[in-house]
């Protein structure tokens, strides 16, 4: 079985926005505009929009920001077949990806206040929350939510890779 992150082509772009715009995320995930995505694929500095593929097939996909950083966010985590394990492999994935650069210091994110299946996701993978924000996100269904920024230290994943 062969698992990467790959910048995705032009026939799986629809399948990502397609998540992102899908009624059942909006107090999850964000829409990244498509000047975002498409700066993000004409390799932009600071972003970057990958899929994670099993055996040649997309299951996941990343939208990052602050790659021109010592701290990249992963903005944006979706997973297109769940319940099978691959937000959690792709995510150690999408960490030792990360680890491969060695200016990257701390990968992070933000999360919703409350949505415990992702935290519990992070938390496994061994991100520790690091600040609590309060009403830090307005969702598309005009929510106003607390968010928890949590951090993974790369050198984990390093230590792991050698």
């Amino acid at each position: 079985m062969t698992n990467s992150w790959e910048i995705p082509s032009e026939d799986e772009l629809p399948r990502i926005v397609a998540m992102m715009e899908d009624e059942a995320f909006y107090d999850q995930i964000a829409r990244v505009p498509d000047a975002d995505l498409a700066a993000a694929l004409n390799g932009s500095e600071n972003a970057a929009l990958w899929v994670y593929r099993v055996d040649g097939r997309a299951v996941a996909y990343a939208y990052m920001l602050d790659m021109a950083t010592t701290f990249p966010k992963l903005d944006e985590f979706g997973v297109f077949e769940r319940g099978r394990g691959y937000g959690k492999a792709s995510l150690a994935a999408l960490a030792e990806k990360c680890a491969q650069t060695p200016s990257y210091e701390k990968l992070w994110l933000n999360v919703v206040d409350g949505n415990e299946t992702a935290m519990g996701l992070y938390r496994s993978l061994g991100f520790g929350e690091e600040l609590f924000i309060a009403k830090g996100w307005k969702t598309r269904s005009g929510r106003v939510v607390d968010q928890v920024r949590m951090w993974l230290t790369l050198d984990q994943s390093r230590g792991q890779t050698a």
